[in-house]
């Protein structure tokens, strides 16, 4: 399928909110850390602090292994029957998905991935949606025929004598790569929607995305800014296991001075505002496939950042999952690492009941 002039979709539509991310469940989280085995338990707790569904990053090799599709279709069986719908959200180690750019047979892989993975759940009643890659990061220096093999538009002649801007061919990449997995998707006969994330998951980069040509398809964006402020305390590694965590620095406060530039409500307002006009120049809805922030950060100012994130997305009509379930860095739930011994742990569920209800007041 090509990429086809911007369309804007016929009615407005939002994916839900108060979702909670379980990762590590259908992939590993680190080398080092195989994951957690999320039980009917866990799924009751979450369906009594009123979350809605679930977002399940799973591993691209289990959806083709011997047996995967059917422990995908458990794992969604099992948070349907506590009413708890599933967004799948495919992810790739980081060797596959630097090939994906330019490797084409690394593309048709992944294109078969998903062809297999739609095909088995196109009927299920508890998939939410298809998110087509966690954290896609096309790099911004492919070459032309990079893009096109991928199903970008080529540049005319004369925008191609132009200054490319930054991003710019990283969006072409990435929205003609999205736009063939989507009409792959559609022929295995799934008509869920879709989530194509922004590349990074920067709301900026929705400024170098044309939408996908189909009528039920959302964006995805990250809600982790500043870094500074949210990533307070971990290891900079995004798949760090749970006891890589920095020597903590001085606290760094919400609203405030952070790296130099004034952040508070207005400044999250105009970080998120790409999104926003992405969403009402076509109508697009929009989905934070991950908001929080990590535990080190300063108490109040956690807890008033995060009901910030989540009021502005409501604002802007966003389906939205909190970042982590039992998670040593963003979890609500946490067991394990050097935040564990935190007094808002120390109950019998390890749950910090501030952030749940912050949580579930912003619903």
């Amino acid at each position: 399928m090509s990429l086809s002039l911007p369309r804007a979709a016929p009615t407005d539509w939002v994916l839900p909110s108060q979702g909670i991310t379980l990762d590590g469940w259908l992939r590993p989280r680190s080398p080092s850390h195989e994951g957690d085995a999320i039980t009917a338990d866990d799924i009751q707790l979450l369906a009594n602090w009123r979350f809605t569904h679930a977002r399940l990053p799973v591993d691209a090799t289990l959806a083709t292994a011997p047996g995967g599709a059917a422990r995908i279709i458990a794992a969604v069986d099992l948070l349907k029957r506590f009413g708890l719908d599933t967004v799948l959200a495919l992810h790739l180690d980081a060797a596959t998905h630097d090939a994906i750019w330019v490797d084409p047979e690394a593309a048709a892989t992944l294109g078969a991935t998903w062809e297999a993975l739609a095909a088995a759940v196109r009927d299920h009643p508890g998939c939410l949606a298809l998110e087509l890659l966690d954290d896609p990061n096309p790099p911004d220096t492919l070459t032309p025929d990079d893009v096109a093999a991928l199903g970008g538009m080529r540049l005319s002649p004369a925008a191609s004598r132009r200054a490319t801007a930054p991003g710019a061919t990283a969006g072409r990449a990435w929205g003609g790569l999205a736009s063939r997995l989507t009409g792959v998707i559609r022929e295995a006969g799934a008509t869920h929607p879709i989530v194509v994330d922004a590349p990074r998951g920067a709301p900026e980069a929705l400024d170098h995305l044309r939408p996908v040509p189909d009528d039920r398809v959302a964006y995805g964006i990250r809600a982790f800014a500043p870094e500074a402020f949210t990533m307070q305390g971990l290891a900079p590694e995004r798949d760090a296991p749970a006891d890589a965590h920095a020597a903590p620095d001085a606290p760094v406060t919400y609203p405030g001075t952070i790296d130099g530039e004034r952040w508070d409500r207005a400044r999250l307002e105009a970080w998120l505002a790409p999104a926003r006009r992405f969403r009402e120049a076509y109508r697009a809805p929009l989905y934070v496939t991950s908001v929080g922030a990590s535990a080190g950060a300063p108490r109040g100012s956690h807890l008033t950042w995060l009901r910030t994130v989540l009021r502005l997305a409501h604002e802007c009509h966003a389906g939205w999952a909190y970042a982590a379930y039992h998670d040593a860095r963003f979890g609500i739930v946490c067991t394990r690492g050097p935040f564990a011994g935190l007094d808002r742990f120390r109950n019998g569920y390890r749950l910090d009941y501030d952030l749940l209800g912050v949580i579930q007041a912003e619903a």
